[in-house]
C-alpha cells in the first residue's frame, strides 16, 4: 500500500515529537481512574480500556478519536491502552469519519479489537523511534490486515 504524504502543518508535528519525546519520563505511578473508564483485558503487555471519548474529548483532549496510547497522548500511562466506547460526532470539525459511523453509535467487538491492534502497532513503532505519522500509516496497514483476516475467519465459522 502506497503510504499517504503528510500535509499537515509542521506544529503538529513538532508538538506530537515533543509528546513522544518525552514519554519515557512519565511517572509510572501516575493513573488515571473514574467511571469513565473501565478495564477489559491484558494484550501484549499492555493493559487495554475502553473509555467515553466524549468525557476524554471534553475533559483531557479535544484530538482523542477511537483510541490512544502513551506515546500520543501525555495523560495516558505507557502501559494503557484506551479506545472509544462509541462513535463520536461532536461537530462538522471534530467527528469520526468511519464509513459505519452512526453518530453516537457503539463500536462493535470487531472494531474495537482492530483499534486495540492498531494503537499497539504505533506504540511499538514510535518506541524505535519512527515519528506519528509514519507510525500510524504502519498501523493502518496492521489493521487492515488483521480487519480482514477476521473477516476471513468469520466466513469460514459460518460454513462449519
Amino acid at each position: 500500500m502506497k503510504k499517504k504524504k503528510d500535509n499537515r502543518k509542521l506544529t503538529w508535528e513538532e508538538l506530537e515529537s515533543d509528546v513522544q519525546d518525552r514519554y519515557s519520563y512519565k511517572d509510572p505511578d501516575f493513573k488515571l481512574e473514574g467511571n469513565w473508564k473501565e478495564f477489559v483485558r491484558n494484550q501484549d503487555g499492555f493493559k487495554i480500556y475502553v473509555v467515553d471519548g466524549n468525557w476524554v474529548r471534553n475533559n483531557l483532549s479535544v484530538i482523542f478519536g477511537h483510541g490512544g496510547h502513551g506515546i500520543v497522548h501525555e495523560f495516558i500511562p505507557n502501559d494503557e491502552i484506551w479506545i472509544s466506547s462509541h462513535h463520536w460526532y461532536d461537530n462538522k470539525f471534530n467527528h469520526c469519519e468511519c464509513p459505519c459511523n452512526k453518530e453516537s453509535s457503539k463500536v462493535s467487538e470487531n472494531y474495537f479489537d482492530c483499534c486495540v491492534v492498531h494503537e499497539i502497532t504505533e506504540f511499538k513503532e514510535m518506541k524505535k523511534g519512527k515519528n506519528y505519522w509514519h507510525s500510524h500509516q504502519i498501523a493502518i496497514d496492521k489493521e487492515t490486515e488483521f480487519r480482514k483476516t477476521k473477516r476471513m475467519k468469520r466466513k469460514s465459522l459460518t460454513k462449519v
